[in-house]
């Protein structure tokens, strides 16, 4: 809205949801570390085929409660670890987005961290050992160049990011800036020690500077350059809460 741009075509799809954390849905992340320890609860979130405790009947974010999937109860586990995520992902992406993709489209998938987790696992490659170590950050795009076989070309730099030591892609903002949000948003999930949110009080500004710096200055000049002379299609899931973005560009990621 913001940019003018109405009239480009926004899909969603329940596929492209977050993956499900059962019983812990709604709970304080802090809270549930300190219950269940630091290691277990990191791989509830981040290892490959380890899910959380399933959801109850009677829990207050049960989908049987909304509208929206009251009708396909059967298709939403009561638990998901991302090998699951990456299974119903798997679908959109081939039905939706390498079309889009191949037919020389510029493509913004919005959504959260675990269902992008999955698809950059399958376009990077990933081995499931290797997934753990991989969080991203909330709201900052990465912009990917794929070949005709949608792998992805190397950085301009021939190097993996930085902030990650995983990806050929590009965020858009710097590795630097994006480093230190994962640091940060560690410390938030992980440290018991710190008792205050980490992303309020002075700093929050900042941030925000910095995110409408890095939306609008991309780092790499080639997807300057590229994203000119090409239409932006989003593909959101249901839930998307402007969390995390990706972005796969034309002959791209």
């Amino acid at each position: 809205m913001e940019m003018g741009q109405e009239y480009i075509p926004v899909n969603k799809h329940w596929r492209l949801n977050e993956r499900s954390y059962g019983d812990l849905v709604g709970l304080n992340k802090k809270e549930v570390v300190k219950k269940f320890g630091v290691e277990q609860v990191k791989r509830w979130r981040r290892s490959y085929d380890e899910p959380p405790p399933p959801m109850r009947d009677n829990h207050d974010h049960h989908p049987q409660f909304d509208p929206r999937y009251r009708l396909m109860l059967d298709e939403i586990p009561r638990s998901e670890a991302l090998k699951c995520t990456r299974a119903r992902s798997k679908i959109y992406w081939d039905d939706v987005i390498a079309p889009s993709l191949r037919s020389g489209k510029t493509v913004l998938i919005v959504g959260h961290e675990n269902n992008l987790r999955s698809l950059i696992m399958r376009l990077e490659g990933i081995k499931p050992e290797d997934i753990i170590n991989l969080s991203l950050p909330r709201a900052v795009p990465l912009a990917y160049r794929l070949d005709k076989n949608l792998k992805p070309l190397a950085r301009s730099d021939g190097k993996l990011d930085e902030a990650t030591g995983m990806l050929n892609g590009t965020w858009l903002g710097g590795d630097d800036a994006v480093q230190q949000i994962l640091e940060r948003d560690h410390k938030q999930v992980y440290d018991t020690s710190v008792q205050q949110n980490l992303e309020e009080g002075s700093d929050r500004d900042k941030w925000r500077r910095w995110t409408e710096m890095a939306i609008g200055e991309p780092e790499d000049e080639s997807f300057e350059a590229h994203s000119r002379s090409h239409v932006h299609r989003n593909l959101n899931n249901n839930n998307n809460g402007g969390r995390s973005t990706s972005e796969l560009n034309g002959q791209v990621k």
